[in-house]
């Protein structure tokens, strides 16, 4: 069986293969996450080479053959070149790309987690919003396109409906939970709580609100304990 297959993808991981090489891993907004060959996109001058790089986005041709996807065009939308000028934004942006691999659909459309995915890497990229509010709100948003989500509203423990001025958190037992099921949990700001439950459903753009927000720091926070135990990395 063959085909060809046009899409929109983001380049998460690369390894070499064979001489001349490489194997991708594409977020794709049709088919959601994908490997595939780019095929001698190592050789010098090949016009395939950016295709083969993290980080980078555009259209790519795809063509199927014996169980495997081979670039065969690829059009550059974006490579987020500054972040490669910046370390810590850099450690960020590596830490998302981890995050999608593990998280990501396999054959069905990805469309708003690689259209959120993107407008993130925007912001990391081209504006001096702290890089580390950007993780929040980033890891936020995973987290509900996933199905991974944090309870906010009900205990994850007892089921009983949390009230906002007496939350505790326990990333280990799902998120917020009442004050009877809070045995080893710390309590949650009321600023805090109100963060990790509308944030994920607001714009990606909406970030520069919290900026001014003392309790974002304590939203992150949590929220990064949280992806460590529900998706096995936090960084």
């Amino acid at each position: 069986m063959t085909a060809s297959l046009n899409v929109s993808g983001l380049v998460l991981r690369r390894a070499e293969w064979r001489d001349y090489d490489r194997m991708i891993t594409l977020l794709t907004s049709e088919q959601g996450k994908l490997e595939a060959v780019v095929r001698g996109c190592r050789r010098p001058k090949s016009e395939l080479i950016n295709a083969s790089e993290p980080f980078v986005c555009g259209q790519f041709q795809l063509y199927f053959a014996h169980e495997r996807y081979s670039v065969t065009q690829m059009k550059l939308t974006d490579g987020f070149f500054p972040l490669r000028e910046n370390l810590d934004r850099l450690t960020v942006g590596a830490g998302w790309l981890r995050l999608l691999e593990k998280v990501s659909p396999e054959n069905e459309p990805a469309g708003e987690l690689l259209s959120m995915s993107l407008e993130a890497l925007s912001f990391l990229s081209y504006t001096d919003v702290d890089e580390k509010l950007l993780n929040l709100m980033f890891q936020l948003k995973l987290l509900r396109l996933t199905g991974f989500s944090p309870a906010t509203e009900v205990c994850a423990v007892c089921g009983k409906k949390l009230d906002e001025n007496d939350l505790y958190f326990d990333a280990q037992k799902g998120g917020c939970v009442c004050r009877s099921c809070s045995v080893s949990a710390r309590k949650l700001s009321y600023g805090a709580g109100r963060i990790l439950k509308k944030a994920p459903k607001a714009p990606f753009k909406n970030v520069e609100m919290l900026i001014p927000h003392p309790d974002w720091p304590e939203a992150a926070e949590k929220t990064a304990q949280f992806v460590r135990y529900a998706v096995g990395d936090g960084e």
